[in-house]
């Protein structure tokens, strides 16, 4: 049970496994370092694969101010954490909430960062796209816990097992409901499409065919700008899969990305 103490006083949990070049995985909204248990150890071959826990999440401390309601906020822990565990030249892996983290520490420190691999986190318009408007957050403030396990089961493909979806829904509702509904606002208020100039290095975007959170249509916008900013970009959609792609289908997952990470040499 590794943990580090960032430059903020943020003492960061972490899962470790494997050698190799270093990948950070950062997990989604009201979720934390468990939503990549069907993965990990499939990556630990090829990379030391961290998997971090956000700020008030999992077994990470919480900041002194509170949660985190902005991505920012999350991807200087993240840029922090990386300094803390002395991780140099990583791939940045994150999901939904995560792949905006991930996508704005690559912004902030493109010279730091090899690659991104955004997970059903690549979204331009979220607000328009997803439906993330100032009424649904209102009335998510009211029950963050409830607002999650609701919209969680909503976001399964129709392929993915019931069973899956349970544990998927009982993972998010450990979640402090104070960080659950700061999750909210960070996800909501994140504008995707306003950093892409400032991303220079290589991404693999993958996608679940029925995700309505973050849907492909937004996530192939977004290959598409990258592609203008010449930077290079590999495209995976699953068929019958929702936003969660490493609980929902995790051997094709695995098998997918990490072809398309050999390709873009990540």
């Amino acid at each position: 049970m590794p943990y580090v103490k960032t430059a903020d006083g943020i003492r960061a949990y972490y899962d470790l496994a494997g050698s190799g070049p270093a990948l950070v995985m950062v997990h989604g909204a009201s979720q934390d370092s468990l939503s990549w248990q069907y993965v990990l150890e499939h990556f630990a071959p090829f990379y030391t694969v961290y998997a971090l826990d956000l700020p008030g999440h999992g077994k990470s401390g919480m900041p002194v101010g509170g949660p985190h309601t902005v991505t920012s906020q999350n991807a200087q822990y993240l840029l922090q954490f990386l300094d803390a565990a002395g991780i140099s030249d990583p791939v940045l892996m994150g999901h939904s909430m995560g792949g905006g983290v991930v996508a704005q520490a690559a912004a902030i420190a493109p010279e730091r960062i090899r690659g991104l691999v955004l997970v059903d986190g690549a979204s331009v318009n979220v607000v328009k796209s997803s439906g993330y408007n100032p009424r649904i957050l209102e009335m998510a403030r009211i029950n963050p816990g409830d607002w999650f396990e609701v919209t969680f089961r909503t976001l399964m493909g129709t392929l993915s097992d019931p069973a899956r979806a349970l544990e998927v829904v009982t993972d998010a509702r450990r979640c402090i409901p104070a960080v659950a509904f700061a999750d909210i606002c960070a996800f909501g208020g994140f504008r995707m499409e306003q950093i892409l100039d400032d991303i220079r290095c290589p991404v693999v975007i993958v996608e679940g065919g029925e995700d309505w959170s973050v849907p492909p249509e937004s996530a192939r916008e977004v290959e598409r700008l990258l592609r203008e900013g010449k930077v290079p970009v590999e495209y995976i959609e699953w068929p019958g899969i929702g936003h969660f792609p490493q609980s929902e289908c995790p051997e094709q997952f695995t098998r997918d990305t990490l072809a398309a990470m050999r390709r873009l040499s990540l």
